[in-house]
């Protein structure tokens, strides 16, 4: 829940040290040449692999990001002179330097490696792998989505894997270190930027965006659904592309997004959901009322203030009963300078029937009568510490509503001491252990991946 929405769980890599992706991630921003062809993988030896991704920061500033799949850092590269990157002890934090890291470039000034210089540890050389980056357009009616589909330089056809957003503006830069590891797995990646985000046409309906002006005929995710359908038909089409083996990954509303997605479309191959919410979305809403305020100072006293806010709201919503005393009261806050405590409802929302027309089309939505259609094999990964989604409850949802309709290949993890973004917790500065594990075997075992 933000201070302008009725619900947001965006991705986000490091939980308090910056926000998932914010409402400047629509820009269009300019990678510099000097890092642009930085991105891809880069193998250190048989067993090790490292990523490089952009990653745009939610002041709209552009991040380079630095992975390590075996040990599971996930970190900002600081730029400190042509072709040199530093990197320091937290995710963005430069200083003290903890690896230096100098690009080598071939005779045509392409990038054909890293050099690693650990400022406790050995050097060693990183050597890049081919991967193919190709812009494109997704038609999804008068729709059109600008993504990208990144094919690692091994034989093909290749299975692939569609990227779904947060909920949020996103653009396909939203995904962290995501892309690269899995085209490290041997998969094409395709990410895009959500409607009316980046360089995509048509206007975002999802579960941040409130009640829209005329109030549409419509129910959420359906938006979301149709552009990754679009997404998946734009695949099957390619001949570098195994129709066979397409699957989906997605984080927070994204997660949801991909299982009501597969259960819709058989011949998807699989779908993971990382961090997405398993129930009805009204109680989303409640069990993140306050949550954020705790690590920011705020007393006990005030989060209880936030949730019982948030109840009457979500009531109101329901019931139809209350709307103005629930108007009144956000209005009050603001003006007396408590805008900790309007999460709970968009300034914009100011007639009964817009309130309405959000229990109806978008929080009265539940998840878990579709999830019982999926026939794929279904992998969810979920944090303990996470403030945006009741983990153990979704986790224990999908696995009842799973097993009830006798699905035999589910896997559904809470990982320890793990956030919304599955980082680690408290120090923010690495994947929870067993993510990229979990991910990487798992695919193997179903794919045949290498």
């Amino acid at each position: 829940m933000n201070r302008r929405g009725v619900y947001v769980s965006r991705i986000s890599l490091v939980a308090l040290s910056f926000c998932a992706i914010a409402e400047c991630a629509g820009q269009s921003i300019e990678v510099p040449p000097s890092t642009a062809s930085i991105f891809g993988n880069y193998r250190i030896d048989n067993d090790r692999m490292i990523g490089i991704d952009r990653f745009v920061m939610d002041d709209g500033q552009e991040a380079v990001l630095y992975a390590e799949y075996h040990s599971g850092v996930v970190r900002r590269l600081f730029k400190v002179a042509d072709n040199e990157f530093e990197m320091g002890p937290g995710f963005n934090t430069q200083t003290p330097a903890e690896l230096k890291l100098r690009i080598e470039r071939d005779a045509k000034g392409g990038v054909a490696g890293l050099h690693l210089q650990p400022v406790a540890g050995t050097a060693k050389f990183a050597v890049r792998t081919a991967i193919t980056e190709t812009a494109v357009e997704i038609a999804n009616g008068p729709v059109r989505l600008a993504g990208t589909l990144m094919v690692p330089g091994t034989k093909g056809p290749h299975p692939a894997i569609i990227l779904l957003h947060g909920s949020g503006p996103l653009t396909r830069y939203s995904f962290g270190p995501y892309p690269h590891f899995f085209t490290s797995l041997g998969f094409a990646v395709l990410v895009y930027d959500k409607r009316g985000t980046g360089g995509s046409t048509g206007t975002r309906l999802d579960s941040s965006t409130g009640a829209p002006d005329p109030l549409p005929d419509e129910n959420f995710p359906d938006r979301l659904a149709s552009d990754a359908n679009a997404a998946i038909a734009f695949l099957r089409q390619r001949k570098d592309i195994d129709s066979r083996r397409i699957g989906l990954w997605g984080s927070s509303e994204g997660g949801m997004l991909a299982t009501q997605v597969a259960a819709r479309d058989t011949r998807i191959a699989f779908a993971i959901n990382s961090s997405g919410f398993m129930g009805p979305l009204y109680e989303t809403t409640l069990y993140q009322a306050g949550l954020s305020l705790r690590p920011k100072g705020f007393t006990e006293a005030q989060i209880a203030e936030v949730k019982a806010a948030t109840a009457r709201w979500v009531d109101a919503a329901r019931t139809g009963q209350g709307v103005e005393e629930v108007f009144k009261e956000r209005d009050d806050a603001l003006r007396d300078d408590k805008g900790w405590l309007v999460g709970w409802t968009r300034p914009d929302v100011r007639s009964a029937a817009q309130l309405r027309w959000l229990w109806d089309h978008v929080l009265s939505f539940d998840p878990l009568p579709a999830l019982a259609d999926v026939k794929c094999p279904v992998l969810a990964l979920y944090g303990e510490l996470d403030t945006s989604t009741d983990a153990r409850k979704a986790a224990a949802n999908m696995r009842s509503v799973l097993a009830a309709a006798g699905h035999r290949d589910f896997t559904v993890k809470v990982m320890p001491n793990a956030s919304h973004s599955l980082m680690e917790q408290p120090s923010g500065n690495r994947m929870a252990p067993g993510v990229f594990e979990t991910l990487s075997t798992w695919l193997h075992d179903r794919m045949k991946t290498r």
